[in-house]
């Protein structure tokens, strides 16, 4: 996911679910991605993102068999300018995306009120709050690459009226994402909640991220964070110290970890051997209220 970006030393992996094309067909894999998907199953390695085989792919999201809405989700994976590709890693769907989508569709992570994604990528999470009824306002750094494809997503998979789609780069003026439709109606309205994955890679850019949370979150509202771990702990611990010492509180630490054949299992870190591997896989989540 993308906002500030996950950094350019962010490790890019190849994992294909079902992929079909802009039309609805079959998109055949190519040698790399059938190699990639072959050493994860053999050796149950955990992706840290999927992608899919082209630009012109489409990428397939299946809720949990538990979720009220079990129909795939369609995704267009954008692909930001060359200048901004590495920084932004908009092109990957990161596995703590997914996760968000898996809660929110199966109602582990309940929402209400007025709906703001931040770093959206390709706005997956944004795009199950709305097809569960939510009304959601999605954002991501702003260029017409991005944005772009996280309407056309939303278009695919959600009825007109119920989302918007604005360009925010966090720390900067947030009036166009308060007074965006829909519930804004030209007024400058808080949001309830907001969603964030994958959004904490860059330390540097904490400062301006929170700058953007506090003034877009209501008094005691709730900003979802989930991050993946697979480039370590410091930046998830960095930014909750940043946070709190502006006077946010955060819930409890949820850690899960990827199954290769999908799905979820909790995950418990053990100081005495995790510390001493990457954490492949593994998606940490919390509530930060302010």
């Amino acid at each position: 996911m993308s906002g500030a970006g996950p950094g350019q030393e962010e490790e890019q992996e190849r994992e294909d679910r079902v992929n079909v094309n802009v039309e609805g067909q079959d998109q055949v894999e190519d040698a790399t991605d059938i190699f990639d998907t072959s050493l994860s199953t053999l050796f149950s390695i955990p992706p840290i993102a999927f992608s899919t085989s082209s630009p012109s792919s489409l990428y397939t999201y299946n809720p949990p068999p538990s979720s009220s809405n079990t129909r795939p989700i369609y995704l267009r994976l954008p692909q930001p300018p060359a200048k901004l590709y590495t920084t932004l890693q908009a092109q990957n769907l990161w596995l703590s995306a997914v996760f968000l989508a898996d809660s929110i569709s199966t109602a582990s992570i309940n929402l209400s009120g007025r709906i703001a994604e931040l770093g959206a990528g390709a706005g997956l999470p944004g795009i199950v709050c709305c097809r569960n009824g939510l009304e959601v306002v999605s954002s991501d750094w702003g260029v017409v690459e991005v944005l772009d494809a996280i309407r056309d997503n939303f278009k695919r998979s959600c009825p007109e009226g119920n989302w918007n789609v604005v360009g925010h780069r966090w720390g900067t003026d947030p009036k166009p994402l308060l007074t965006a439709k829909p519930m804004g109606n030209g007024d400058e309205m808080k949001f309830d909640e907001l969603l964030l994955a994958d959004v904490l890679w860059v330390t540097d850019a904490h400062k301006a991220l929170l700058d953007s949370i506090f003034s877009l979150l209501k008094h005691r509202g709730t900003a979802h964070v989930a991050a993946g771990l697979h480039t370590g702990r410091g930046p998830v611990e960095r930014f909750i110290r940043a946070a709190e010492a502006r006077g946010a509180s955060t819930g409890p630490i949820k850690e899960v970890r990827w199954r290769a054949e999908g799905g979820w299992d909790d995950y418990v870190f053990n100081t005495t051997s995790s510390e001493l591997e990457e954490e492949r896989g593994v998606v940490v989540y919390f509530k930060l209220h302010i």
